[in-house]
């Protein structure tokens, strides 16, 4: 029996794959891309709809197979290579990507594309339902974790449909949803600096059941009491990882930032 190429579950349902279509908000002029098209149950209706259409497609017997069903058009292109470590910005700029991400890279491909977000208009991307669970989560909900915080600093996030397992096949043990992601002109909270607030956001989420005054023990020299509470930017250190909103990282990191930069 062949081995399934990594691992891959392909999408089968037209329906819903017309839906995704139409979902994406394709522009003319526009030019598309489709991360793992896999038999090209979308690529056939993305290159009715773009004017300009660039598959990248890892395996290699897929690859040969969408090229000679879909090389003769001439606004199709396929690049065969790994999407988690494509240079997007050699396609240019206001690039929709549309994909049906293959679980196993899924968050990784996703996190390439938030990198080159300014080289892109928007994303439609499907993904397991439990990956989206813990995008869209809020504080205080248990799926809420720094990869939440890292995609709504950087992008307005959209549930856009359920997908039940029997839309794929081989049939996967859990269900699917489509997300949309549009790249924010700017951060959705304003940071002095970065890459520090992505250190504190992840520190503090390192160990989930602890409280941020165990989590954050980097700054404890930074630490100051206030009513018989540890607090850091007036925030009470008792508190978990995941009770803290975007503004209250922000207000985290830029306080860190003032008392270290100086």
């Amino acid at each position: 029996m062949r081995k399934r190429p990594l691992g891959q579950n392909f999408l089968i349902d037209l329906n819903i794959a017309q839906n995704i279509i139409q979902l994406a908000h394709i522009q003319p002029g526009e030019p598309v891309v489709e991360i793992g098209p896999g038999k090209g149950v979308l690529t056939q209706l993305l290159i009715r709809e773009a004017d300009s259409l660039t598959a990248i497609e890892l395996d290699p017997r897929l690859s040969k197979d969408l090229q000679n069903r879909f090389g003769d058009t001439p606004s199709f292109k396929l690049i065969e290579g790994d999407a988690a470590k494509f240079d997007y910005a050699s396609l240019g700029g206001g690039l929709n990507v549309v994909s049906n991400l293959p679980y196993y890279a899924a968050t990784h491909i996703m996190k390439k594309l938030i990198h080159y977000r300014n080289q892109i208009r928007s994303m439609t991307l499907m993904l397991q339902k439990e990956v989206v669970d813990r995008l869209t989560a809020k504080p205080g909900q248990k799926e809420y974790g720094s990869l939440s915080v890292y995609v709504q600093y950087h992008c307005e996030i959209e549930r856009l449909l359920e997908i039940p397992n029997t839309a794929f096949s081989p049939k996967p043990k859990i269900d699917s949803s489509l997300i949309g992601l549009t790249p924010l002109p700017q951060p959705k909270v304003q940071v002095e600096n970065p890459k520090l607030f992505f250190k504190l956001v992840n520190s503090a989420f390192f160990h989930k059941r602890k409280m941020l005054k165990n989590n954050l023990k980097d700054w404890e020299s930074l630490f100051n009491e206030e009513n018989g509470k540890t607090r850091l930017a007036g925030i009470d250190l008792n508190r978990r990882g995941e009770t803290l909103s975007l503004e209250d990282f922000a207000d985290l990191a830029n306080h860190v930032h003032t008392l270290t930069a100086a």
